[in-house]
């Protein structure tokens, strides 16, 4: 058997990334069908279409070695900033299935659940999955004789029919947990927010940032960008993630990474991919040049 041509180990690459694509695609409908539409539900249409059409200029590649250099640089450098991204997705979600499994806090005086988008007036799986781990941890502390609040965290969108905080605080209160423990922070749109509203209203109660110990709960996807965000913030808290369901996971971590990407490591990842494509295009260039 002879090594495989040029051309054969670009078809096997269009194959991939059509297959991935075409998966990618038809994932987001089923989130979309179960989460609702959003930014992050939409996430698996736009990335799987971004793959189909990679798919489709590899195939024209493939079918055609004649083509332009530039058209082959150009769909080279996609493929090396998609694996990229595979690598940096494959890590981030090692750390993911990491706070997944830590412990609760059983010291804590506050288990802040970080709010995402209700379904109209109803909790969506992924906010459900996060509240009952909530609830594990403020079991956890009370069992240690601890005395926790909960802090339900989350406003009301245009497309909402309620706050996030009324709708986690109702889930709260039909699985039997007290609502005088419960503290309803109301006015936030995103995470930082979250936890800055949510350390005032603990202030308001007798609780200073300086002395509280947090739980903070989350979905697993989301704990590196929240984990950062306590630290920034100087708060004392331990950060915990919720599973996420089987089909949320290719929306979720995309999402997410791209997320911590841009507000994280955005300086890092630029050089690393602008080395990398330089690189490859020197490489490419230098290929196409005529022998001597």
């Amino acid at each position: 058997m002879g090594v495989p041509s040029r051309s054969e180990w670009i078809a096997v690459a269009a194959f991939g990334a059509g297959v991935a694509g075409m998966a990618l695609v038809a994932n987001g409908f089923a989130v979309i069908r179960h989460e609702g539409r959003s930014p992050t539900t939409c996430t698996p249409l736009v990335v799987g279409a971004g793959l189909v059409v990679l798919a489709a200029g590899l195939t024209v590649v493939a079918a055609n070695p004649r083509v332009p250099t530039w058209t082959t640089q150009l769909i080279a450098v996609c493929c090396v900033l998609g694996g990229y991204l595979v690598v940096h997705l494959i890590a981030f979600a090692g750390y993911a299935l990491l706070y997944t499994n830590l412990p609760d806090r059983a010291e804590a005086d506050a288990i802040v659940i970080l709010g995402c988008g209700p379904n109209r007036r109803s909790v969506t799986p992924l906010l459900g999955a996060r509240l009952d781990r909530g609830i594990r941890a403020y079991r956890v502390a009370e069992a240690a004789g601890a005395l926790p609040v909960i802090v339900t965290c989350g406003g009301q969108g245009d497309d909402e029919a309620t706050s996030e905080a009324d709708a986690m605080a109702r889930y709260l209160a039909a699985r039997g947990l007290p609502m005088n423990v419960v503290v309803r922070e109301r006015h936030s749109h995103n995470t930082a927010e979250n936890l800055e509203n949510c350390i005032r209203e603990l202030a308001l109660r007798g609780i200073p940032a300086n002395k509280v110990r947090i739980t903070v709960v989350t979905s697993n996807f989301h704990v590196l960008r929240a984990a950062a965000l306590t630290r920034r913030l100087g708060i004392d808290a331990q950060v915990v993630g919720a599973r996420t369901a089987g089909y949320f996971i290719p929306a979720a971590f995309l999402r997410e990474f791209f997320a911590v990407l841009a507000t994280h490591y955005r300086r890092a990842h630029l050089a690393a991919v602008t080395i990398t494509v330089a690189a490859l295009t020197a490489v490419i260039a230098n290929a196409a040049l005529p022998p001597r």
